[in-house]
């Protein structure tokens, strides 16, 4: 039953204020977090679904979702192990042995870990995610993956 909102408006806190009495009024016990920041915006997530699109058009590495799971346990992965001393004992000890196309399939939809797969893109920050998105444009863009349009409207 948690529930995240995001506060960056006056609307979205008062939205905020307006759950969390709610709740308090129907169960009497809260338990609140709070922090300050972003949480990696759907302007990103959006990017990312664009750059699998165009992998999936450009390469031989099969369909969205193949460039999805690619994308995860070639960049993702080892995004977080560097930057996560749990997430990469946790790998190393559950995962590491397991040959290349079991982890690739751990990366996607899947009865252990649902429909987005193993937990990789959704546990990183802002600045982790800039260098996800940064990796999959140098590698792809090497192999001849053009994504000067989807990059220029991000910036605009």
């Amino acid at each position: 039953m948690a529930e995240r909102v995001s506060v960056n408006s006056a609307a979205k806190l008062s939205e905020a204020i307006t759950k969390l009495t709610a709740m308090f009024r129907e169960k009497k016990y809260v338990v609140v977090s709070l922090r300050p920041g972003k949480d990696r915006t759907l302007d990103q997530n959006a990017l990312w679904f664009a750059l699998y699109q165009r992998i999936a058009q450009m390469t031989e590495i099969g369909d969205v979702e193949e460039a999805r799971k690619y994308c995860k346990l070639h960049f993702g992965v080892p995004i977080m192990r560097a930057a996560d001393a749990d997430f990469r004992d946790g790998w190393n000890r559950l995962f590491l042995h397991l040959d290349y196309e079991q982890k690739l399939e751990l990366m996607g939809p899947c009865a252990l870990f649902g429909p987005d797969g193993f937990p990789v893109t959704r546990l990183f920050n802002r600045a982790q995610g800039i260098a996800y998105t940064d990796q999959i444009v140098a590698e792809f863009s090497a192999r001849g993956v053009v994504f000067d349009d989807l990059l220029g409207e991000v910036a605009a």
